[in-house]
């Protein structure tokens, strides 16, 4: 495991092949140099303390510091359990055959805990889920498309936590307005895709964010990507998990204006890392391409990285133990 204790790592663009000879006879890991450049290829690192099986028990060490050992309970969707209900969105009138729903013309709010399937549009409209604290719930999106010009199109209030199924063939898309209205003594939801609780996305399906009012995507506590093809644009920050954002596969594209990836508490000193297991990453911050309150831990993927002031930014440290991490300019 190598670790960059420089706050600012400015693209970090290779992992060393030169490092990694240099080290590779070595019983103790050498310090790097803060600047790095050119490509890295880290799919042999497990090799350079002469036992891969230790090597993997590190990286496993090291991804259940950062996760706070969270990640057990709610990195995985929950597909268990039958369908609750079967909604198809419309301007005309929103459909739901099942329970565990209320409906308005313009928004379709989930009240119960269990799995929902999803298709269909709404011009000027929401999907919210309001439960307990205690309940989780699964969302399957089978092609929705949903755009509010004067607040969050998804907003997730209230729940244990919810998990977005990207249903295989289908694209689904949400966009705002480039204002917000809020109730009184109101600042949230502050996001076109937003949640206050833990968020898990996955699946095979296509998830198109435009954000036109602040941050594309943002868990307020985790946020874990699992799977799909993402497409972010945002006037602010791309993807925030305010206290971890943990990526695992999916295909992710994200342009800001901001931070491209992003985990934000900067209270808690246990919280505030960004963790990437694999996935194919294209990101494209106008500040960074990754910022993070504590650590940025890199374990596995692909990651292209545009570097608008920083390619990768963080407060206390940044670890690369594997993965392909290269400049697209």
């Amino acid at each position: 495991m190598r670790k960059y204790r420089k706050k600012s790592v400015a693209l970090l663009l290779a992992l060393l092949v030169l490092g990694v000879a240099a080290c590779g006879g070595q019983g103790e890991k050498q310090p790097q140099k803060d600047n790095v450049t050119g490509e890295q290829t880290l799919g042999e690192s497990a090799n350079q303390n002469g036992d891969a099986q230790d090597k993997q028990g590190d990286t496993a060490n090291v991804d259940k510091d950062a996760t706070g050992d969270k990640s057990d309970v709610t990195e995985s969707g929950d597909k268990s359990g039958a369908v609750t209900a079967t909604v198809v969105l419309s301007d005309s009138g929103i459909k739901v055959d099942g329970t565990g729903c209320d409906v308005r013309p313009d928004r379709l709010k989930i009240e119960e805990a269990g799995t929902y399937e999803i298709s269909g549009t709404l011009s000027n409209g929401s999907i919210y889920v309001n439960v307990d604290n205690e309940s989780e719930v699964h969302l399957i999106l089978k092609g929705v498309k949903v755009h509010n010009e004067t607040s969050a199109p998804f907003f997730c209030k209230k729940a244990a936590k919810v998990t977005v199924t990207l249903e295989a063939g289908t694209e689904n898309v949400f966009s705002d307005g480039a204002s917000y209205v809020f109730e009184p003594e109101e600042d949230e939801p502050d996001s076109t895709f937003y949640a206050k609780h833990d968020l898990v996305i996955e699946g095979e399906g296509k998830l198109k964010v435009t954000a036109n009012y602040g941050d594309a995507i943002k868990g307020k506590d985790s946020l874990y990507i699992n799977g799909g093809v993402i497409e972010v644009d945002a006037v602010d920050d791309g993807i925030t998990g305010r206290d971890l954002l943990k990526i695992t596969g999916g295909t992710i594209t994200v342009r800001s204006e901001s931070d491209a990836l992003k985990s934000s508490n900067d209270v808690d000193p246990a919280l505030g890392d960004i963790v990437i297991d694999g996935g194919t990453l294209t990101l494209i911050g106008d500040s960074d391409d990754i910022q993070a309150e504590n650590r940025v831990i890199i374990n596995g993927g692909t990651l292209s990285l545009s570097a608008g002031e920083d390619g990768i930014q963080s407060e206390n440290g940044t670890e690369l133990n594997g993965g392909v991490v290269s400049s697209i300019k």
